[in-house]
């Protein structure tokens, strides 16, 4: 049996109000796919700037839709237990993505973080992040897709928020790599441990990245860092099984690559709506296949 992380990103088919499917159809789904890490995405930070209508500075929403509210849970009232139960089958993680391509997020963080004498200490988000914590249980990894500012300092003090609060760490980074590798590098010494994983994009932006380059620079910057199956390597479905397999083989072979992951659930599904399960699979089978393993 394969011992690769199959992950996938999914956006709003997550949520209730979806108009796909039901999303306890869609957990059944996946548990049944042999994607084993579904990361939740994607999550964004309240602000007041820069946005009309202004929000509250460290409210969470899912997407578009507010769902911590100044220490007080605000979603829709089935989505705890919906997301709580979607462990099982081959799915044995569950991840909640902060961030995104085209967003703020990183740069309300640093305006949060600066605003409250560099510390997340006692603000709106530090409790709102308790709430999710306490919310989503089920949930123990926070994926940074931080792709809109790069400022170091309030990076690494809101990764050791989250990990303060219980919540392992992963990275998605597709570009500037030195920002990445020191991040790592301060929280290998504050937080030994707690960036479980990395999922690099090496599509859109971030084609052309090679999974064995960044680990490379990885183990420059911390000598001994163990880098094995560290970089879970990723595409999207404007590739098709086909080609993503394609791209994972050109990775067999670098003790670096952990497994791979899709961007996203919610277009497989929309792209294959009579059978999305079967679409499911095709693309954990050209993840597994591309690494090497035979079916």
């Amino acid at each position: 049996m394969s011992k690769l992380n199959f992950a996938v990103y999914a956006e709003g088919i997550m949520y209730p109000a979806n108009n796909q499917q039901a999303v306890s159809t869609t957990v059944s789904q996946l548990q049944n796919s042999g994607f084993t890490t579904l990361i939740l995405g994607l999550f964004h930070i309240g602000r007041n700037y820069s946005i009309q209508p202004s929000q509250i500075m460290g409210d969470i929403y899912f997407n578009n839709t507010l769902v911590i509210s100044e220490g007080r849970y605000v979603g829709d009232p089935a989505w705890p237990a919906l997301i709580n139960s979607a462990l099982g089958g081959s799915l044995n993680c569950l991840c909640a993505s902060i961030g995104g391509g085209g967003v703020l997020d990183f740069e309300t963080l640093q305006k949060i973080y600066q605003q409250n004498d560099n510390s997340f200490a006692g603000t709106n988000l530090a409790t709102n992040m308790k709430v999710l914590k306490q919310t989503f249980p089920a949930i123990s990894i926070i994926d940074l897709d931080c792709e809109d500012n790069y400022d170091l300092p309030s990076f690494v003090a809101f990764c050791q928020l989250a990990n303060s609060l219980g919540f392992g760490l992963t990275f998605c980074p597709y570009t500037y790599q030195q920002f990445w590798t020191s991040a790592l590098q301060q929280l290998n010494r504050s937080n030994k441990g707690a960036v479980k994983w990395w999922n690099l994009q090496c599509y859109d932006g971030g084609q052309g990245n090679q999974p064995s380059q960044w680990a490379q620079a990885i183990a420059e910057a911390i000598p001994g860092f163990d880098t094995t199956a560290f970089i879970v390597a990723g595409d999207w479905t404007n590739d098709s099984p086909a080609l993503v397999q394609s791209l994972m083989k050109s990775f067999n072979g670098s003790i670096a690559v952990g497994g791979g992951f899709i961007w996203t659930l919610d277009q497989i599904i929309a792209s294959d709506a009579s059978n999305p399960q079967q679409r499911m699979t095709a693309y954990v089978d050209a993840i597994s296949v591309g690494l090497g393993n035979v079916l």
